[in-house]
């Protein structure tokens, strides 16, 4: 019989339950002799709690990972799975509730249970244990599967590896650089190590300092160059990101994540062309680099080229049929085009496959507000900000869903929710200026489409809002300037158009009316309210030429 695989518990002191609940579930196999497990409940009095902690994480096989909100901040927790990585030691994350491990380290692994589904939603919760268990034991069974190692085979091995260990060991000091030179190079590797870990507990401005420490000190720095890019974009500062992924590309150009990473980072500058020009840069270096296509799709997107974004989405999905992201993308491109039905499908699959894909909710939120259930459209923009409390977009999103159902002031309320989290959001500043002039608000309503012209001086449809609410006011003149900008922005605005046909009947100006009551209907034939305005400009302009 194998020996027994040895299995290191690590945890959040939150979260001791279901850490005590985990080794019961695991008796069975322990006692069949299939595992060994440790955790810091078993350091004894006297004993140095680093040195037993690591000297036990070293001989394992399997780091099991309790992940909840509290192990995800914490710092025991997250150095033992640094140490876990170098060390080979193959880490299980177990989901206990739902937290944001998405944008954690341990994103890149296979978690339990099924899906990433939390323990704790389970019904009843023992199946999701159970589920847990079914997982450890594939991987015991597959690492005890594996062939013994040479040594473990045949003793005098050992004796032969000790002299390979030798000669090794001589011909490495006979290639080794000049002593000062080898001091820094190895420096540089325990600042990198370290820098590695402060990106883990998300210390992204110490990290920064480590990285460019390593810069300093190591020959070739690409690597260093690269992650101090990531720690950059992840502080926010994403003009730097894209000059540290430049110096990374000079000293080695063919790094398909390089190219990734600097995609993103002039995706989030606006630079769309810039980004779509790096990601395919990316895919020529790895055609299976699934992230590359989705983030080529959004970019896309973006242009408005809708269909060759769903083909790179597609291909992505056919890369990897459990990529959640790329089927949420794909359903945001498939509502633009207006395919409702894809579109769901697409976010459902995405919440099967990541139960708290925030962004999915927030998809099927907008596209069932689309098809008229309001009602169903708020609940999963809820369910999106439950899942994202600082989701400014979700708040906008079930405003708009709110002002459908004539709630204006739990609609403004999300309004000013999105704004306090996004001060710059255009959009929620223009919604919220709707919602109060269907209060009849309208100095409010009209301060807010000025803040959102403010923000994005292109934004047609604030002024054209501003323009309607200037006319209810009795500001004709003023409104008229306001719809010929819309226009001059939006050449297809066909409520601009419609609008400043009101306004020039207003003035008398019938004619005038009567030709943007025109362009109206070539726009949009079936708009029967400008027809009966037109109807009754043409009739006025007649009365108006007999007199």
């Amino acid at each position: 019989m194998s020996k027994p695989v040895k299995v290191f518990i690590t945890y959040a002191h939150k979260d001791a339950d279901a850490k005590d609940e985990l080794i019961t579930r695991l008796a069975v196999m322990k006692r069949n002799g299939l595992i060994s497990h440790w955790h810091d409940n078993e350091i004894l009095p006297g004993d140095k709690w680093r040195d037993a902690t690591f000297s036990n994480l070293a001989e394992s096989d399997i780091l099991l990972y309790l992940t909840s909100a509290a192990s995800l901040a914490s710092e025991n927790c997250n150095k033992e799975l640094t140490a876990a990585l170098g060390a080979n030691i193959k880490p299980i994350p177990i989901i206990l509730e739902a937290c944001d491990w998405g944008e954690h380290l341990l994103e890149e692994f296979e978690v339990l249970p099924h899906k990433g589904l939390p323990l704790n939603e389970w019904v009843p919760e023992s199946k999701g244990w159970q589920n847990v268990v079914d997982g450890i034991r594939r991987d015991v069974n597959k690492i005890q599967s594996q062939p013994p190692s040479a040594n473990e085979r045949d003793p005098e091995s050992k004796g032969w590896q000790n002299v390979v260990d030798g000669i090794r060991r001589d011909v490495s000091q006979m290639q080794s650089p000049a002593p000062e030179q080898g001091q820094n190079v190895r420096l540089a590797e325990r600042i990198f190590a370290r820098g590695n870990l402060l990106m883990i507990l998300q210390q992204f401005s110490t990290a920064i300092e480590a990285y460019s420490d390593v810069i300093g000190l190591d020959p070739h720095p690409a690597a260093a160059y690269t992650n101090r890019g990531v720690a950059y974009f992840h502080n926010g500062d994403v003009d730097k990101a894209i000059d540290d992924y430049a110096e990374a590309l000079k000293l080695d150009r063919a790094l398909p994540a390089v190219y990734h990473n600097r995609g993103n980072a002039r995706f989030q500058k606006g630079e769309v062309d810039k980004a779509i020009n790096d990601y395919t840069e990316a895919l020529k270096l790895d055609r299976a680099l699934t992230e590359a296509y989705n983030g080529r799709g959004r970019a896309y997107i973006a242009k408005g080229e809708i269909d060759i974004a769903i083909a790179d989405f597609t291909t992505a999905i056919e890369l990897d049929p459990d990529f959640a992201i790329a089927y949420s993308n794909r359903g945001w491109a498939h509502h633009e085009k207006g395919e409702v039905g894809k579109a769901i499908a697409d976010f459902t699959k995405a919440i099967e496959l990541k139960p708290d894909c925030a962004e999915a909710y927030r998809g099927l939120g907008i596209t069932y507000a689309k098809k008229g259930e309001v009602d169903t459209a708020i609940a999963n923009c809820t369910k999106a900000i439950e899942l994202k409390p600082n989701y400014a977009e979700a708040y906008n999103n079930r405003g708009i869903a709110y002002h459908d159902k004539d709630a204006f002031d739990n609609a403004i309320a999300d309004f000013i929710k999105a704004i306090e989290l996004k001060p710059n959001y255009a959009e929620a500043y223009n919604n919220r200026g709707i919602a109060y002039a269907q209060k009849d608000d309208l100095d409010t309503a009209i301060a807010d489409f000025t803040k959102a012209i403010k923000l994005d001086p292109n934004y047609a449809e604030a002024y054209g809002n501003r323009g309607a609410a200037y006319m209810q006011n009795g500001e004709v003149d003023t409104a008229l300037n306001d719809f010929e900008k819309a226009i001059a922005l939006n050449p297809n605005y066909a409520e601009a158009y419609h609008n400043r046909g009101c306004a020039h009947f207003e003035r008398g100006e019938f004619e005038k009316a009567i030709a943007n009551f025109d362009k109206v209907l070539e726009l949009d034939p079936s708009n029967a309210l400008a027809n009966q305005y037109r109807e009754l400009a043409f009739q006025r302009l007649q009365e108006q030429t007999q007199r």
